[in-house]
C-alpha cells in the first residue's frame, strides 16, 4: 500500500495474545471475574493481581475478602487440572466409548499430569463411563456388525488398547469364525463373481488373510462362496494358497 509521499507502509503482524501466567502468591481475593470469551470461566484475582482460571466448579467455595495460603491455591489449582480433564475426558468418550488405556493416552497428549489422569479415570470409572470389560464388548460387537474379523484380529486389537486378557477371553469367546469369516467376503464375492477362478481365489483369500482369519477358514469360505455365487461345484482347493 502507498502512503501519499509514495512510500510503502510497514505493517507490523500483532503479536498473539498469551493467557496470563499462573501466579499462586497468597493473599486476599479482591475479584473473581468471568473471562470475556468463556463466561462459564473465571477470573481470580489475589491482591488485585491474576492468580489463576477456574471452572465455576472449580470456584464454587471462594468469595471475594477470603485470606488464601500457598496451600489453598494449589488445592483450587489442581481441582481445576481435575476438572479440565475431566470435561477433556468427556469429550473424548462422545465420539464412541473408549478404554481406560486409550482414555489415558489422550489425556497424556494434553499434558495433564499422571496424578490427575488416574484420579479422572477412577472418578469416570467409578460411574461407569470407563469400563473396560464393557468396553472389549462393544468393540467385538462393533467388529462384527460392520468389518468380521479372526477371533486373533481381535485379541491383538484390544491388546492395543491395554485390555485385560480376561477381559478380552471374555468377549471374543462367543465369536464364530467361520460366520464372521462369510459376512466378511460376502460382498466382495458378489463384486468379484464374474473373476476367473484363480483370481477370484486370491483376491477373497487375500481380503481374509488381511482380515486375520487362517488358512483353513480361509479356504473352506473362499470355495462356499464361489459355489454360491456362480451356482457350481468347482472345486478351488487345489492348490490353494494364502495370498
Amino acid at each position: 500500500m502507498k502512503t501519499s509521499v509514495g512510500r510503502t507502509r510497514q505493517f507490523k503482524p500483532r503479536a498473539a495474545k498469551v493467557a496470563p501466567k499462573q501466579n499462586l502468591t497468597p493473599g486476599s481475593v479482591t475479584a473473581i471475574e468471568p473471562q470475556v470469551k468463556r463466561p462459564n470461566r473465571l477470573n481470580l484475582y489475589i491482591d488485585d493481581h491474576f492468580a489463576l482460571g477456574l471452572s465455576v466448579y472449580a470456584a464454587a467455595g471462594v468469595r471475594v475478602g477470603q485470606e488464601l495460603t500457598r496451600a489453598d491455591l494449589e488445592a483450587l489449582a489442581h481441582a481445576e487440572a481435575l476438572e479440565r480433564a475431566r470435561e477433556a475426558a468427556l469429550r473424548f468418550l462422545e465420539i464412541r466409548p473408549r478404554s481406560a488405556q486409550e482414555l489415558r493416552r489422550q489425556l497424556a497428549k494434553k499434558n495433564f499430569s499422571e496424578e490427575t489422569i488416574t484420579q479422572v479415570i477412577a472418578r469416570l470409572s467409578a460411574v461407569e463411563l470407563v469400563d473396560d470389560r464393557d468396553f472389549a464388548k462393544y468393540w467385538v460387537e462393533n467388529r462384527e456388525g460392520f468389518k468380521p474379523r479372526s477371533k486373533r484380529a481381535l485379541q491383538y486389537e484390544l491388546r492395543q488398547k491395554g485390555v485385560a486378557a480376561d477381559d478380552i477371553a471374555r468377549a471374543v469367546k462367543k465369536v464364530d469364525e467361520r460366520d464372521s469369516a462369510y459376512r466378511a467376503a460376502r460382498p466382495k464375492a458378489l463384486r468379484w463373481k464374474n473373476l476367473d477362478a484363480p483370481t477370484f481365489r486370491q483376491k477373497l483369500s487375500g481380503l481374509l488373510a488381511r482380515r486375520g482369519f487362517d488358512y483353513g477358514v480361509a479356504r473352506e469360505t473362499v470355495q462356499r462362496l464361489w459355489n454360491e455365487v456362480n451356482g457350481t461345484d468347482q472345486d478351488l482347493n487345489q492348490d490353494f494358497e494364502m495370498e
